[in-house]
């Protein structure tokens, strides 16, 4: 199936990626998870792990240096919502933006425009789900931004994400800067290429054929 790779680059032309390996430290069913967004202008494409107290993008960035950007995408729209922190004013903006949402199983763009690394760190719940009440990761129809809403690393279909003919999944390459897309084959039953492997808190794109759903069970109990 051919894709126009335009769409998921239009609002961020010219950008690349890069992220870096997660920690996770857990007690009970509380953590937190270290991302690392490279500096120079450079994009990470991340997820929020952890279900915090307050999960809008002012509260998960704060402290982030002048001039950072966070790209939230609206699955409906199809479009890209910017909200960028004034280190004068002390809070990303617009206000609007600022008060978007990041929940675990969604993604967004982050772009430092400082020189060096910073790291973000995610504060919160480990999302926790029962085969009688699963995680449910709602899959709109077209391109979404997506991620595990299990804490967990691996391929996404190892972390239970079930493809349909003709859905592609487009993840960064950090050598080159750009998107590896992957689409499944039903005939073969799998993603073609292989997929890569995902880090705690990396994100991707999505394009469903069909909506569907991302069900998980998991327990921090053995």
């Amino acid at each position: 199936m051919r894709t126009k790779t335009s769409l998921l680059i239009a609002a961020l032309s010219a950008a690349g990626v890069a992220t870096s390996m997660a920690q996770v430290f857990s007690v009970n069913a509380v953590g937190y998870v270290n991302k690392k967004i490279p500096g120079g202008g450079k994009l990470a494409l991340i997820s929020n792990p952890l279900t915090a107290a307050d999960n809008t993008i002012a509260a998960l960035f704060a402290g982030v240096p002048d001039g950072t950007q966070v790209y939230k995408f609206d699955d409906t729209a199809k479009t890209f919502t910017t909200a960028t922190f004034d280190g004068l004013e002390g809070k990303f903006l617009p206000d609007a933006a600022a008060k978007l949402t990041v929940v675990p199983g969604e993604g967004v763009f982050v772009r430092n425009n400082s020189a060096a690394e910073i790291q973000v760190t995610f504060v919160g719940e480990v999302p926790q789900g029962t085969a009688a009440a699963p995680l449910v990761n709602k899959l709109p129809a077209g391109l979404s931004i997506r991620s595990s809403m299990v804490p967990q690393s691996g391929t996404a279909t190892a972390l239970g994400l079930v493809g349909a003919d003709g859905d592609q999944v487009f993840q960064f390459d950090v050598a080159s800067q750009g998107y590896k897309p992957s689409t499944f084959d039903a005939l073969e039953n799998k993603f073609i290429p292989d997929l890569g492997t995902l880090d705690v808190g990396d994100a991707f794109f999505l394009k469903k054929v069909k909506a569907d759903t991302w069900t998980r069970t998991f327990s921090v109990n053995p």
